[in-house]
C-alpha cells in the first residue's frame, strides 16, 4: 500500500511540536515570533504542523531569534531537522508502508530506549533470521521474506539516531515453548542468551508458573526519546502495530515487578530450555 505523502512525517510533527512548545513558552504570537526569527508567519505555522520542514540551519535560526539556543533541547531539535524522512535504510522500504507504519519505524529508529513485551511470539527486535524466516510466511502470507528481513534487520541492527540505545526486553515463556522445528527454536533461544550478555540490551523472561494477570494478555512496545522526556506506547495487535493512546509504562512496571524472572533468573530459564531441546 503506497505511503499517503498529505500525511505529515513523523519526524516533522516532533520537531513541530517541539517548537511550539518553545514558542509558547515564550508567550510569542506567530507574527512576534516570526518577527524575532526573521521568517514568514505563514511557514512557521506549516512547520509547527508538520507540514513543512525546516532545514537545521532555519531550526538553529528560529532558536537564535526566541533567544534558547543554548538550550540543551535545541541541539536535539537541530538534529531531528537533519532526518526529515526518517532513517536512510527505510527509504526503499517506505513505498509499500501505510504512513503509520512508516512512522512506528521512525520513531523506533530515533528512540533512545525501546522495551517491548512479548507473549507468544519472540518481539521482533530480539528475533534471529531462522526463526524470522520460518514464521513470517505464516503470519503475513505474500509478503516477499527476503524484504521484509531486509527491513528487520535494518532495524535491529542499526543504533539510535540519537546515540546508542537501550534495548530491555520481557517475554514470556509461552513464545519459547512454541512447536516449531526444534533447531530453529534452538537458534533462537541461543540468540536471546547472546543478546542477554550484549552491552545496552536486558532479556528477561516470565516464566510459566508465575500467575497470569490481565496486564499479560497483549504485546506491546514502549519508546523512549532523548532529552525531551517524551514517552510512545505501541500496541501490537493481528493488524500490525500502531501507536498507542494509553501510557503503558505502568502496565510494563508491574510486569516487570510482579512477574518477570532477574536477567540471571533468565538465563538459567534460557539454558534449561535450550538442554530440553537437545
Amino acid at each position: 500500500m503506497p505511503v499517503d505523502h498529505r500525511a505529515p512525517n513523523i519526524n516533522a510533527r516532533r520537531l513541530g511540536l517541539y517548537l511550539q512548545r518553545a514558542r509558547e513558552f515564550l508567550e510569542l504570537s506567530y507574527d512576534e515570533a516570526a518577527f524575532v526569527a526573521r521568517c514568514d508567519a505563514e511557514w512557521l505555522i506549516r512547520v509547527e504542523t508538520g507540514f513543512a520542514s525546516p532545514s537545521p540551519a532555519q531550526v538553529e535560526r528560529i532558536l537564535s531569534g526566541y533567544g534558547v539556543r543554548e538550550a540543551k533541547v535545541a541541539d536535539i531539535m537541530i538534529d531531528l531537522a537533519s532526518r526529515p524522512d526518517g532513517p536512510p535504510w527505510l527509504a526503499r522500504h517506505a513505498a509499500r508502508m501505510k504512513a503509520s507504519t512508516r512512522d512506528v519505524l521512525i520513531s523506533e529508529a530515533e528512540a533512545c530506549s525501546v522495551r517491548a513485551f512479548g507473549v507468544r511470539l519472540v518481539p521482533d527486535l530480539v528475533r534471529c533470521e531462522a526463526y524470522f524466516r520460518l514464521l513470517e510466511p505464516k503470519i503475513h502470507p505474500g509478503r516477499d521474506v527476503d524484504e521484509e528481513w531486509d527491513l528487520l534487520h535494518h532495524r535491529q541492527t542499526r543504533p539510535s539516531a540519537s546515540g546508542p540505545r537501550t534495548l530491555d526486553v520481557i517475554v514470556d515463556e509461552s513464545a519459547l515453548t512454541l512447536r516449531i522445528d526444534p533447531a530453529v527454536m534452538a537458534a533462537q533461544l541461543r540468540h536471546l542468551l547472546d543478546l542477554a550478555d550484549a552491552p545496552h540490551t536486558t532479556i528477561r523472561a516470565i516464566p510459566e508458573t508465575a500467575a497470569f494477570h490481565e496486564l499479560r494478555a497483549r504485546p506491546f512496545g514502549i519508546l523512549d526519546f532523548p532529552g525531551v522526556g517524551d514517552r510512545i506506547s505501541l500496541a501490537h495487535t493481528v493488524l500490525g502495530t500502531g501507536f498507542c493512546p494509553v501510557d503503558l509504562h505502568g502496565a510494563w512496571e508491574t510486569i516487570e515487578d510482579a512477574s518477570a524472572l532477574s536477567p540471571d533468573g533468565t538465563r538459567a530459564l534460557l539454558h534449561d530450555r535450550l538442554a530440553a531441546l537437545d
